[in-house]
């Protein structure tokens, strides 16, 4: 024990034969406190007549800098301190891939056993601990990913058989065969896509603080992947920049628009041009199957408040709650929630269809074929003085639970994919 620890112990006993005496303790108990503090000042004196030779060792600080503070709204997942680290990490790595020599070092002592290696011919993959991550984030901001369900792909084509047929019942009669029947597939077809992002990082930024830097690099690229991904799932025209089709034009897009099983037209003659009346929406609910017990409603925030809140506002007495829990971030309508999906159609005009309700874990496959691959530029943004990171990825999609098309109103048959769509005129 030092001298500072032993003057610390002997202040601690006065300190409490100081509050017995004030506030009559034992008298005995109080003198016995004096004599034990009388013994450290006696000990503190020796030790500085012989000197205190060697300095007591001292646990060695591990040197924490992502401690230190960090960003404000940290998209990270975890504590505050956990949540600068995975940045610290992301910055770290950024900046190693910049040829950061300090930075390098670091990321081989502390992401040793998943950064060797990682150089591709297309860039630099991400370290598994800080992929996770980008994945929690892409997850976070991205609809499509909480919803649908996933596939991962081991090649770029991946066929997943879909049921389309049960087997038949049938009664013989006696002494005669029973007629058989098959269960029939088809094939989900998914086909890798490769999306890429491109990224403006100032050059102060990386340099001046290594949190912010991660924190920013992550979760631009993050919601970047995960905005376009919704983008070509819930996209209701033909996209020749992904070639493939999102789910409101792969159901509207079937046949003749009346003939189509899961889509529902909207009256025409509202107070709203194009927009739905609330029997529209009850249609919309009772085409919807059985078999899609996760259905949620998906829409464009403005289409919500501009188009289905108003017929809310002009219900009366019970009405209202009958539809409950209407409004707010997170509304309901007829029992199933909302979920706003800024991608999609925003605007009411004709022919167009621009709301959905549907179970995606049943009606659609999403392919996952390749986590991030990330390289950087400083070339890109010279004149800026800024660096280029550039991020791609490889999915695949395909919405194909859509219902028949039949010109026979009896024969249509609509899929978990329900589609709502604003007529000719």
């Amino acid at each position: 024990m030092n001298l500072t620890q032993l003057q610390n112990q002997k202040e601690s006993v006065l300190a409490t034969a100081r509050e017995l005496a004030s506030g009559n303790g034992d008298l005995a108990q109080v003198k016995s406190l004096m004599a034990e503090a009388k013994g450290i000042e006696e000990r503190i004196e020796t030790i500085k007549a012989l000197g205190q030779g060697h300095p007591v060792a001292t646990e060695a600080q591990v040197d924490q800098p992502w401690k230190s503070g960090g960003v404000g709204r940290n998209p990270l997942s975890g504590t505050r301190d956990e949540a600068n680290y995975k940045a610290y990490c992301w910055g770290q790595w950024g900046r190693s891939i910049m040829g950061n020599r300090k930075a390098a070092e670091w990321v081989k002592n502390n992401l040793k056993a998943q950064s060797e290696g990682t150089t591709t011919a297309g860039g630099f993959t991400v370290p598994d601990p800080l992929s996770s991550e980008l994945i929690y984030l892409r997850e976070q901001f991205g609809i499509a990913r909480q919803n649908c369900r996933i596939y991962p792909m081991s090649s770029d084509v991946l066929n997943v058989p879909n049921a389309t047929a049960s087997t038949t019942v049938y009664y013989p009669g006696e002494n005669t065969a029973i007629t058989a029947s098959d269960l029939t597939f088809a094939q989900v077809n998914l086909v890798a896509k490769k999306p890429s992002v491109l990224t403006q990082v100032s050059k102060e930024l990386a340099e001046d603080s290594i949190i912010d830097f991660g924190a920013t690099l992550a979760r631009d690229m993050a919601y970047a992947l995960a905005k376009e991904e919704d983008r070509v799932v819930f996209n209701n025209a033909v996209d020749s920049t992904s070639g493939l089709d999102g789910i409101l034009y792969a159901v509207y897009n079937l046949g003749t628009v009346a003939n189509i099983a899961s889509l529902q037209i909207f009256t025409t003659g509202q107070t709203i041009t194009y927009a739905p009346t609330l029997a529209n929406l009850k249609g919309m609910v009772a085409k919807l199957p059985t078999y899609a017990p996760n259905a949620k409603w998906f829409m464009h925030k403005e289409i919500w408040y501009n188009a289905i809140a108003p017929l809310l506002d002009a219900l009366g007495g019970n009405a209202i709650s009958d539809i409950a829990n209407a409004y707010g971030p997170t509304p309901m309508l007829y029992g199933y929630p909302v979920v706003f999906v800024q991608n999609m159609q925003k605007t009411l005009v004709a022919s167009k269809p621009y709301i959905l309700l549907g179970d995606l874990s049943v009606g659609t496959a999403f392919g996952d074929r390749r986590t991030v691959t990330i390289e950087v530029s400083d070339q890109r943004y010279f004149v800026e003085d800024a660096l280029a990171f550039k991020a791609t990825e490889r999915f695949a999609f395909s919405a194909f639970d859509v219902g028949n098309v039949s010109a026979t109103a009896s024969l249509r048959v609509p899929g978990s994919l329900i589609v709502g769509a604003s007529a000719a005129t």
